[in-house]
């Protein structure tokens, strides 16, 4: 059998509807080297075992190929995978769950292998191996007579300066990721990787690390070229950018030289982007907001300096303070993330990052509380103080990563945990609505600011456990 078509299909859940980016380079990667590719975004979509079957006899193709996330779009892409693989297909997964769990994935019977890391290389070099060559492919966990076997990271990585454009145009129904009638977003592919190790984070985990490759980021004008290439493919009003991903505005000079392309465009494009504080400078507040930059996110998580230092951050204050005012001053809406039920933290700690909250004027002050995300650092411990029993099936994922499954890794009472945060969410939530209300009056996005009385943070939530919980 000759390995010649590749479907790409992204589960998802059926809230919400979001670009897969990562499966749109690789099936364009694919593309140019001769592949027959298509793609189906599930996301935001309800979907059938039929419809699924129908799907990929529909495209008939050799390989399925699903990228995949830790939580409740795990559902889908083991139903998938189990249809694709009684109609004969090979299948693979990519994305963070398949890099970060690959024996227990692989451990599925209907998987035959996982990418981990970047998917084009390693993609490419399977298929090869599928079609006789006796090189193994790098970068990924296959199963050879049953047996897994993880193979040694690539040795190369893609320059996403130079990789073809994200194949948007295999997406049949790419209106739905635009649902207003003017001022739509992009998501956009600005970067790949992250060059910090928050210990929640999945960048922080092992394989992540050593499969992941180096932080890349792109410039302004390849952007512009992905973002207009998008607005063709589209009726809708499209007008913004969503550029941030894991990191953007490292330091000053990429931001420098990435607002001064912006501004040689000519273009009259709004964007939105994220950095942390200690990455950020008053300079490159003022620079960022001449540029178009409406919106930015800034990763603090905690007010306690020893909490700061053990992730990674050192964040001043009044630093803080003074960025977060110059931003504002300059119409740029400002949030800034928090976390509750950090390892070993004390009530006095909760009550630091409650002050840092208060002093630190942002538009909106994002607060969670810790979820374990498998294979981390904050992960590892949880279980090792028996806070999270380690799943030892797929399914038993389902609940982790993006949705609610908490533990208390902290020095504090549960009851205590969950007290201050609901005490602190209503009033942050509150002022967050507000706010935001204010942004899309002064920016004319009325069907945005009528659309979230109905739909926000608090409703999607109820509204995405209530659905996996009865699966």
């Amino acid at each position: 059998m000759v390995y010649k078509k590749v479907l790409f299909i992204a589960p998802a859940t059926e809230f919400g509807a979001y670009p897969p980016l990562g499966i749109l380079s690789v099936a364009a990667y694919l593309r140019e080297k001769g592949y027959e590719v298509g793609v189906i975004d599930y996301s935001g979509l309800k979907v059938s075992k039929e419809q699924i079957k129908k799907d990929i006899s529909l495209h008939n193709p050799d390989m399925v190929a699903l990228g995949v996330l830790t939580g409740p779009g795990l559902t889908r892409a083991m139903m998938i995978s189990d249809i694709a693989k009684s109609m004969g297909k090979n299948v693979v997964w990519g994305g963070p769950h398949a890099t970060i769990l690959p024996h227990l994935t692989l451990n599925h019977p209907t998987i035959d292998a996982v990418i981990m890391g970047e998917g084009e290389y390693s993609l490419e070099e399977y298929l090869a191996y599928l079609n006789g060559s006796k090189k193994e492919p790098k970068g990924m966990g296959i199963k050879i007579k049953s047996e897994i076997k993880i193979t040694p990271p690539q040795d190369k990585f893609v320059d996403i300066e130079t990789k073809p454009m994200p194949a948007w145009e295999l997406i049949k129904d790419i209106d739905k990721y635009f649902p207003y009638s003017k001022h739509n977003f992009v998501l956009m592919e600005a970067n790949r990787g992250c060059p910090y190790r928050c210990g929640f984070c999945h960048h922080a985990n092992n394989d992540v690390k050593q499969y992941g490759g180096k932080f890349r980021n792109m410039s302004a004008k390849r952007l512009i070229e992905q973002f207009d290439y998008v607005k063709s493919l589209t009726k809708k009003h499209v007008s913004r950018m969503d550029i941030g991903g894991d990191m953007h505005l490292t330091n000053e000079a990429f931001t420098e030289q990435f607002v001064k392309e912006m501004k040689e465009s000519g273009r009259n494009i709004g964007w939105h982007t994220v950095s942390r504080f200690d990455c950020m400078t008053e300079r490159m507040a003022d620079l960022i907001a001449g540029a178009g930059c409406e919106g930015i996110m800034l990763g603090c998580e905690s007010g306690s300096p020893r909490i700061q230092k053990m992730l990674g951050k050192k964040i001043e204050l009044e630093k803080a303070k003074k960025i977060t005012k110059r931003l504002r001053e300059n119409g740029i809406m400002v949030t800034i993330t928090y976390m509750m039920g950090h390892p070993d933290e004390t009530s006095q700690e909760i009550q630091m990052t409650k002050k840092f909250m208060k002093e630190v004027p942002s538009d909106q002050n994002l607060l969670q509380i810790y979820r374990p995300f498998p294979g981390t650092p904050y992960f590892n411990l949880s279980v090792s103080k028996s806070k999270t029993k380690l799943p030892s099936s797929l399914k038993d994922y389902v609940t982790f990563g993006v949705l609610g499954h908490h533990a208390n890794i902290s020095k504090v009472s549960s009851a205590l945990l969950w007290r201050e945060f609901y005490k602190s969410n209503a009033y942050e939530q509150t002022k967050y609505f507000i706010n935001q209300q204010k942004f899309f009056l002064r920016k004319q996005m009325y069907h945005q600011f009528f659309d979230l009385f109905k739909n926000n943070k608090f409703t999607f939530k109820i509204k995405e456990m209530l659905t996996v919980s009865a699966k």
